[in-house]
């Protein structure tokens, strides 16, 4: 191999241990993150980092502080996106430590990266349903006209469901790819 390969494949491989570790500590902080907003924090913390939807905030003011069953609704619900980007995250850190093993091109990068795709698009497809449903659950209790339901479509929500898509088609034709060379492979 001429040296300057040899150079770009060993920084290649030291960036993506760096991603790999950086996948396993958001995979292990996010959910960890939400469960505890959820347990401690006030209706404007849990506005201010977006677990409930801004627009219900003064609604849910009104009832007081968050109670037990609220909280423990909440983060039942907040967590299935959460955990769902976290495995997602996972299955994209087994794509990386194949690139610090230098196997660029391997089951292990495709069914990863497509793992991390179809993971991340079902993640972004939970965020958009989670919020009616939190804001109903969260609210149900609430006296008559303080009850809410609340949907949210963001730009950020959009994109993120496009570029999992993208992302899983591009993994789906790599694999496509891969098993065509081994099967080129037996011909030679």
């Amino acid at each position: 191999m001429p040296q300057t390969t040899t150079a770009s494949l060993s920084r290649e491989q030291r960036i993506s241990a760096v991603c790999a570790g950086g996948c396993r500590a958001i995979a292990v902080i996010v959910p960890v993150a939400v469960a505890g907003l959820w347990a401690v924090g006030s209706w404007d913390l849990l506005a201010l980092v977006r677990l409930i939807p801004p627009d219900i905030l003064y609604d849910m003011q009104t009832g007081g502080p968050p109670e037990l069953w609220q909280r423990v609704t909440g983060a039942a619900i907040c967590l299935v996106p959460a955990l769902l980007l976290s495995y997602g995250l996972l299955r994209a850190r087994r794509s990386l430590a194949a690139f610090v093993r230098g196997d660029f091109f391997g089951a292990d990068v495709v069914g990863g990266l497509r793992g991390y795709a179809a993971w991340t698009f079902w993640a972004a497809v939970a965020g958009v349903i989670s919020v009616p449903v939190l804001s109903v659950a969260i609210s149900f209790a609430n006296p008559p006209g303080h009850k809410e339901l609340s949907l949210d479509l963001s730009g950020a929500q959009v994109l993120n469901l496009l570029a999992a898509a993208i992302l899983w088609v591009i993994a789906s034709a790599m694999a496509r790819a891969a098993s065509l060379a081994r099967e080129n492979e037996q011909f030679v």
